[in-house]
């Protein structure tokens, strides 16, 4: 193999840096100090889908078109994304034209995979349940089924944190043993799988790591998890690296850092105060008989989503139970006037705000003329979000989407993206109070992603020291630049130059080519199996409501 690329969602230098220190991550240490290393700069909201969609296509979200897990329809009905939704060409395809053979193992958003010159075995979000997840197809006899590829989040949801760590780890460490058979029995000239259980446990064991949380727990059982999960991938960086050998070039990259996370802001609250968003049942005197009971239910769903008997459950009531049950877990738009909306909040895991535009949505209010004067009363309100008891500022940023981003696909964003102070995520749905402690399901979620994810390189092509302005859009045009590819003139990032030796720039100058612009596939409609698996990953992951 001559360039092995490991992914680490959500990898964070505050966690990683501390234990190199005291010697608990060798071979991330080595890599760090043979190689060149430094923070890598996210996308702006720093969330996986666009992140990881931007480190394939080396493009800004307003090319390649993956904002969110989900999108909205003009009926507003959610609807989910998949890797037939990229606008962009990823760098494997341009690696495959040009005779780079390549191997990707659990990489985010290659779902439905394609056929490439090597091999495919998809990452998140891939549905529990379907066959169509690796190319060849062959490799099935081997990956086995694809829920044994991910973690069973329902047992964090169900409040068994204990067993959900074990699960992470029991996952991380099937990731290495698969990559390593693929490896052996796949030779490619290219290779990259990330270790997605890094975002799952940061968001969720955050609390007693950190001594600085409000939330922290000293001398809990959990003490520890954040850390045992990072010793459980590095041992497994240490044995995939036993075989690419020490010609091999190595890249260790994140979509984005982690950090505390203390309290969620339920901005349909805001919005709903500010005259922004209007619900059918919000004077809480009307609510009828059909609200209460539908309440009713959705908690009943809950309990026995916590008690482990979905399919019990499934088997013994009608399905149309079974679906009510369901479709109340996700729908957090349940309720929404849209005739009498102006705008509203995405999902938890976009971070935007849509306008209800007339020539977007069917019953969009707000006309192409009132667009510039709505947007920016919209923006000015949350910028004035403050904390209730503390007074402080709480929303630190609100960009306007043709602002932060360019390309042929800019009006698919949301509206606004907003920045929040770090310690402060937004999140839709109801409230008593504007401002509450961060939970997902009645379970804490303490830590939240950051801009600044980390990044190494190292290998015979790659110099030694530190780099402070690597981004995640300069990924793909240096891997294309390794295997001496030509980079396409429509990609934002840029070689970087300051990671590669003098003898290679020497002899491996840097070509461009017009093609591999906008790209429009065949879009790829889930089944109503795979919505319904998707969607329940998605929610139970905590990115949805």
């Amino acid at each position: 193999m001559e360039t092995l690329v490991i992914g680490l969602d959500g990898g964070e230098w505050d966690v990683i840096e501390p234990m190199i220190e005291e010697g608990q991550l060798p071979h991330l240490a080595d890599l760090k100090e043979s190689g060149v290393s430094g923070p890598l700069e996210s996308i702006r909201p720093p969330v996986s889908p666009p992140a990881w969609n931007s480190i394939q296509t080396g493009m800004n979200p307003g090319k390649h078109g993956i904002f969110d897990f989900s999108d909205f329809d003009e009926k507003y009905r959610r609807t989910s994304t998949n890797a037939s939704d990229r606008c962009a060409v990823p760098f494997w395809t341009i690696l495959n034209d040009y005779g780079t053979t390549t191997g990707l193992f659990k990489v985010p958003f290659t779902y439905p995979p394609e056929d490439v010159d090597g091999y495919i075995v998809s990452g998140f979000p891939t549905p529990n349940g379907t066959d169509d997840f690796v190319r060849p197809m062959s490799l099935q006899e081997m990956t086995g089924p694809a829920k044994d590829l991910f973690e069973d989040k329902s047992l964090y949801t169900g409040g068994n944190q204990e067993k959900f760590k074990e699960n992470l780890i029991k996952v991380a460490e099937h990731q290495t043993e698969l990559f390593i058979e693929l490896i052996e029995s796949h030779e490619t000239e290219f290779g990259m799988s990330v270790y997605d259980g890094s975002d799952r446990i940061q968001h969720y064991f955050w609390k007693y790591m950190d001594e600085s949380h409000p939330r922290y727990e000293p001398d809990s059982p959990h003490t520890g998890a954040i850390e045992q999960y990072y010793k459980i991938v590095d041992d497994g960086i240490g044995r995939i690296l036993e075989r690419t050998g020490d010609d091999c070039d190595v890249l260790v990259i994140s979509d984005h850092g982690f950090g505390p996370l203390s309290y969620d802001i339920y901005i349909d609250e805001w919005l709903a105060q500010e005259g922004f968003l209007t619900r059918n049942n919000q004077n809480k005197a009307r609510q009828t008989s059909t609200d209460v009971a539908l309440l009713a239910l959705k908690s009943g769903w809950q309990l026995v989503k916590q008690a482990g008997l979905q399919d019990t459950v499934k088997s013994i009531v009608p399905a149309s139970w079974f679906k009510t049950g369901k479709s109340l877990e996700h729908d957090s738009h349940r309720g929404i006037a849209w005739d009498e909306t102006v705008a509203f909040f995405s999902t938890l895991s976009g971070q935007g705000i849509f306008i209800n535009l007339e020539d977007r949505f069917a019953k969009g209010r707000v006309t192409g003329e009132e667009y510039d004067k709505v947007i920016e009363q919209v923006r000015e309100s949350l910028l004035s979000i403050r904390h209730p008891e503390t007074n402080e500022q709480l929303v630190e940023e609100v960009i306007r989407s043709d602002e932060a981003y360019s390309g042929w696909v800019v009006d698919n964003a949301p509206d606004l993206i907003v920045r929040t102070d770090p310690e402060y995520t937004l999140k839709n749905g109801s409230s008593d109070e504007l401002v509450r402690s961060s939970k997902q399901f009645d379970q804490d979620r303490s830590g939240d992603h950051r801009k600044k994810g980390m990044f190494i390189a190292s290998g015979p092509s790659f110099d030694s020291g530190t780099i402070e302005n690597a981004g995640i859009l300069d990924i793909a045009p240096t891997l294309l630049y390794l295997h001496e590819c030509p980079i396409p003139d429509s990609i934002d990032g840029e070689v970087l130059h300051e990671i590669i030796t003098e003898d290679l720039k020497e002899n491996n100058p840097i070509n461009h080519t017009s093609k591999y612009g906008e790209f429009s596939g065949e879009r790829r409609e889930w089944s109503e199996n795979e919505e319904e698996a998707l969607e329940e990953r998605l929610s139970n992951m905590g990115y949805l409501n």
